[in-house]
């Protein structure tokens, strides 16, 4: 069975990439995407990012 330090590390490791992986979509799409597309596509994906943020913050802050 894993231990805690095993877990934690192990969500940081996936919140690293799912934060790695938003903020390639959001380069991907001020590239890619029309004004109105960049501006709301941009503003959903940062609280996205805020979020994973957060999260890696609490995960990384526990023990």
């Amino acid at each position: 069975m894993p231990t805690t330090t095993d877990s934690r590390h192990l969500s940081l490791f996936i919140l690293a990439a799912l934060i790695t992986l938003t903020l390639a979509a959001i380069r991907g799409l001020v590239r890619r995407a029309r004004v109105v597309m960049v501006v709301s596509g941009t503003s959903v994906l940062l609280v996205v990012l805020a979020v994973l943020a957060i999260a890696y913050v609490i995960t990384l802050g526990v023990g």
